[in-house]
């Protein structure tokens, strides 16, 4: 597996949203499947208000909130800040494709299944938007 860290925070104090870290990838026909989530919204297009937020939790437990590539992406537009959690993206064989975790508000980590024919392309745009070598 590969595996890259992306700090949540930028130099300037600013925060890396969940939707620029989906605009790493190209689009695709993996099911994303919400395994942990703990947050904040901002936008509700998602259809997620406050009150509806244990019933949210309730979902994500259960693994009833998944999305496709145009899902993925209004959920994450509609995501505030991402604090802890876990997506994966399986593929039409089921195989975990991409794991995103989210920790504590200081960064996410991102493992790739190298069998995935976009991988090195992934890891440079990664390197690429952080500067990296």
């Amino acid at each position: 597996m590969i595996s890259e860290t992306i700090p949540m925070w930028t130099s300037q104090r600013t925060m890396v949203p969940l939707r620029d870290l989906l605009e790493l990838f190209p689009p695709n026909n993996w099911r994303w499947v919400v395994e942990e989530f703990d947050g904040t919204f901002g936008r509700m297009s998602t259809g997620i208000t406050r009150p509806a937020w244990a019933q949210f939790q309730e979902m994500v437990s259960a693994g009833a909130v998944a999305f496709d590539w145009d899902g993925i992406q209004q959920f994450a537009h509609g995501v505030d800040q991402m604090i802890d959690g876990r997506i994966v993206a399986t593929d039409e064989n089921h195989t975990t494709v991409v794991q995103l975790d989210a920790f504590d508000s200081t960064e996410y980590e991102i493992i790739i299944d190298p069998g995935w024919v976009g991988a090195a392309a992934f890891v440079s745009a990664v390197r690429s938007k952080l500067g990296s070598p």
